[in-house]
């Protein structure tokens, strides 16, 4: 079902949105809810991927456990190039300490 929206639009958008179009062989109003459509499919993804982080989160602070970023790079690398290292160890989550990067 189809529900008519009415839109203010500035001269510019509106003529960027007629040049876009008509370079994609659509018409205006196609072009404007395949635009929509994407936009919603990515907020919903976005907050969605908020939602899983702060859940993740939530469980590292219950369980107080975590690796080091360098000892779990280290593991990585070394399981890409085909060697069998030890699994890092845990370690308790301190929520003084900052947060460093994994990368060099």
């Amino acid at each position: 079902m189809s529900a008519t929206t009415s839109l203010k639009l500035p001269d510019a958008l509106k003529a960027t949105i007629a040049q876009v179009a008509a370079l994609e062989g659509k018409t205006s109003h196609a072009l404007m809810v395949e635009t929509l459509q994407s936009a919603m499919e990515d907020a919903l993804a976005r907050q969605q991927l908020f939602a899983e982080a702060e859940a993740s989160y939530q469980d590292t602070l219950h369980s107080n456990a975590v690796y080091g970023a360098a000892d779990v790079k280290a593991y990585v690398l070394a399981r890409v190039a085909g060697d069998k290292p030890r699994r890092p160890q845990v370690k308790p989550l301190d929520v003084a300490k900052p947060l460093t990067p994994a990368h060099d």
